[in-house]
């Protein structure tokens, strides 16, 4: 497998520089709480039309930073999410305690959205170990092909 996937990549296969770990969590913060932010205006805005839907607002943000940057990025969104909503839209506004339901709804869609999250890093574990097996297969045949023309 090594020959063809050398022959494939006609040897730019080169380690990557990622940087130090600071530096990407630092990262992963901003774009998350960057997110956030934007689901965070757009809940002010259909709230100012009368249309209350912060929680789908936010999970938005959640799913996104899931799919393109996976739990790193996604438990930073989950976290600013649950302590956006729990400041600006849970009454009393500011960090005082809620009432029970505005705290269970609170938990709940922290729960929804771990859940969602989930689902979605096991499609891009799956996604990424069925594009492996395709560089293999196609290393696979390449080689049956060579030795076949070689008879």
């Amino acid at each position: 497998m090594g020959d063809c996937v050398g022959d494939l990549f006609l040897g730019r296969i080169v380690p990557m520089d990622q940087g130090s770990r600071t530096s990407t969590i630092a990262i992963s913060a901003a774009v998350a709480a960057l997110a956030v932010t934007g689901c965070a205006l757009l809940a002010e805005a259909f709230a100012a039309f009368g249309i209350d839907v912060p929680y789908l607002c936010f999970i938005i943000a959640i799913v996104a930073c899931c799919a393109l940057g996976g739990w790193a990025l996604a438990a930073w969104a989950l976290v600013f999410s649950a302590v956006g909503l729990w400041d600006f839209f849970l009454p009393p506004t500011g960090f005082g305690w809620p009432r029970y339901s505005d705290a269970g709804h609170l938990v709940v869609f922290i729960i929804v959205a771990f859940f969602v999250c989930w689902i979605i890093d096991g499609l891009r574990r799956a996604n990424n170990a069925l594009s492996r097996d395709n560089v293999v297969l196609g290393c696979k045949i390449t080689a049956l092909l060579k030795r076949a023309k070689a008879l």
